[in-house]
């Protein structure tokens, strides 16, 4: 049986695979990506043109509060015009980059947009209620005989006339070899320390600096200080600053391991329309955001059974 590959192995296999296929695979489109973007530029000048004018226009003539709405939504139009060119392009290059970018793990698939598992995830209050979602880059996939996805999404919640983002980034779900015994929640310190379910209560631990950056929710205290180590903190906070994240939510939940990770750029990002395609900095810093979620996997030793 062959030994599992270290870290250092699959980057040097990603960078060779990386000079050997992706950029021969993706350097044909360079030209595609040219043309995107001189339409990408045209299509959003004459728009953003369009609102200059309109709004010299509404200015001169006393707009009110309608008018400045007008004016947001013509400039929101015209970086939008541009983020569905980029988008297209992008999604064009996985198409092809991903199943190389999956050899160098166990198992890894890719795709976008549809995703069913989704009221796991305000069960196991990770995230709050809400009333729409969206979905992005979807990966699913296999390290150590653990299977794991990480999905790309955003949570809305219509309040009147607003929408109210209730959670833009990704999420992990990581499947323990086994059930946990209780429901434990990490969440972003609060000042009231509000549970987000009734079943939940909150739970004090040891450590001072913990404390003062999160709460802890949970109906099993016992098992919530097993698994809320100095250890885990850490490598949750090295998850954090390989995808760029603002915050994280966390949930031990069922036969999961669930972290949502709050961030407002683009994950998994590649594609740019002002980059060259064979631009190397894009596909290794997807691949680092992958590998540390393997990380992750190493690290609870999750295809071994454990005591809990």
């Amino acid at each position: 049986m062959n030994s599992p590959k270290t870290y250092a192995q699959m980057r040097n296999e990603f960078y060779e695979k990386y000079q050997k296929e992706i950029v021969p695979a993706v350097s044909v489109y360079e030209k595609e990506r040219k043309i995107k973007l001189a339409l990408a530029l045209f299509c959003s000048g004459i728009i953003f043109i369009a609102g200059i004018f309109i709004t010299y226009y509404l200015i001169t003539n006393g707009g009110g509060r309608d008018s400045l709405n007008i004016i947001f939504f013509i400039f929101a139009g015209a970086f939008g015009v541009y983020y569905l060119f980029k988008k297209s392009f992008e999604n064009k290059l996985k198409a092809k980059i991903m199943p190389v970018l999956a050899k160098t793990f166990e198992q890894l698939s890719w795709s976008h947009g549809k995703y069913k598992d989704e009221e796991l995830f305000t069960n196991a209050c990770l995230i709050d209620s809400y009333t729409s979602a969206s979905f992005d880059d979807i990966f699913r996939g296999k390290n150590n005989d653990v299977d794991f996805e990480i999905i790309e999404s955003r949570f809305t919640k219509r309040s009147g006339k607003n929408e109210i983002t209730v959670f833009s980034g990704a999420i992990v779900k990581l499947k323990m070899n086994k059930n946990f015994a209780g429901h434990t929640i990490i969440r972003p310190d609060s000042f009231t320390h509000k549970s987000p379910s009734s079943k939940l209560r909150h739970t004090t631990l040891e450590d001072v600096n913990f404390e003062k950056r999160y709460d802890v929710f949970t109906n099993d205290e016992v098992e919530a200080r097993y698994l809320i180590t100095p250890s885990f903190m850490e490598r949750l906070n090295k998850i954090k600053v390989a995808f760029g994240s603002e915050s994280l939510n966390c949930a031990f939940y069922q036969d999961c391991l669930l972290i949502a990770l709050w961030s407002n750029k683009d994950l998994f990002a590649i594609g740019s329309l002002f980059k060259p395609v064979d631009d190397a900095k894009q596909y290794f810093t997807m691949y680092e955001e992958i590998v540390s979620i393997v990380k992750l996997i190493d690290y609870f030793k999750l295809n071994q059974k454990i005591g809990l």
